[in-house]
């Protein structure tokens, strides 16, 4: 199989992408059609990142392309990373740990979090009551945060990562990057040898990711992710690998799009106000105005709204006037 630079290939299929390095396309039930996990070949066996959203259609595909490159999913499988907690990468984490005996691994404090995020014991209330706290009624807040139920099962037991520390992929050896912002403990892995970026989430083409306030995040996402790419802009590295959309080569010119893409969504949320107060949800509803927004539209719309008001408040633009419902006003333009 020649490798190709491209990553053009159809969703449910398998291509190198550079030497001993293997893009596999997985199907996801969302509008994203796919999330790539990336395989690495080395002497002490394959090294897995970011194995998919659990479910049939995923499970299907890498049974198919696991046998297409030589990889026995039962053997084969010397470890299984997982950048964060979203469950299109750490879903498949589970089952493909039982199907290959290979540890998980994630960054210590996101592995904390993704078993209170995916327990499924947890109290969805909490969440209804937060929709609410920011403008949501409740008649839409209680569907809405039902939906998050995904049966994500996180594995029982997860080895743990911290940043800067080494970590094999194939033969070559690779830096642990903390990358808060898409969630707090994201994390991506510098090739410098190979000068490659396997950048999880933190850096897409053509999309961007988002980057919201939940209850279980840390104060000031956008912030932190703004930070942190720019960081990332000075890396050696002429091929990243992202977790959607297309493979990509110009890592500080990709950094700058997405610094000016926050400045113009937090123009347009500031201009959302109107010149008058509202609710965080109401903001979200004129930025996001379609009439047919699924209950998973409608968190994210919202979360992401939040994300961009606190960022408008620390720069003195907007303040918040009231926490319970939270109402937001307008400062200066």
């Amino acid at each position: 199989m020649a490798p190709s630079r491209l990553g053009g290939q159809p969703v449910g299929e398998i291509a190198a992408v550079a030497e001993g390095v293997y893009q596999l396309k997985l199907p996801v039930p969302f509008p994203l059609r796919f999330v790539s996990s990336y395989l690495f070949a080395g002497s002490g066996g394959w090294t897995v990142v970011d194995p998919g959203f659990d479910y049939p259609a995923a499970r299907e595909v890498w049974e198919a392309a696991a046998s297409g490159v030589g990889l026995d999913l039962g053997r084969g499988v010397e470890r299984i990373v997982v950048t964060h907690l979203h469950p299109d990468h750490i879903g498949l984490a589970r089952w493909l740990q039982e199907r290959s005996g290979a540890p998980v691994l994630m960054l210590a404090r996101e592995a904390e979090v993704a078993r209170r995020v995916w327990d499924p014991e947890r109290d969805l209330g909490e969440f209804v009551r937060f929709l609410v706290r920011n403008g949501m009624d409740e008649e839409t807040a209680r569907p809405t945060a039902g939906t998050t139920d995904l049966g994500i099962r996180v594995p029982e037991e997860i080895v743990p990562l911290n940043p800067g520390e080494k970590l094999r992929l194939g033969e070559v050896v690779a830096r642990i990057i903390h990358t808060p912002g898409h969630s707090d403990y994201h994390f991506v892995l510098h090739d410098e040898e190979r000068g490659m970026l396997v950048a999880g989430d933190q850096l897409l083409l053509k999309i961007t990711p988002n980057i919201g306030l939940w209850p279980y995040t840390a104060p000031r996402p956008l912030r932190r992710y703004l930070s942190s790419i720019r960081e990332l802009s000075g890396l050696s590295a002429d091929l990243v690998l992202p977790g959607h959309g297309p493979l990509f080569h110009d890592l500080p010119g990709r950094v700058d799009e997405l610094v000016s893409h926050h400045a113009q969504r937090l123009e347009v949320m500031h201009a959302a106000f109107g010149g008058c107060p509202a609710t965080p949800y109401e903001i979200a509803r004129r930025v996001f105005p379609a009439e047919e927004l699924s209950p998973h539209q409608l968190r994210f719309a919202l979360a992401e709204t939040l994300a961009h008001l606190e960022h408008l408040a620390d720069e003195g633009r907007a303040e918040l006037l009231e926490e319970e419902p939270a109402i937001y006003a307008p400062l200066r333009p």
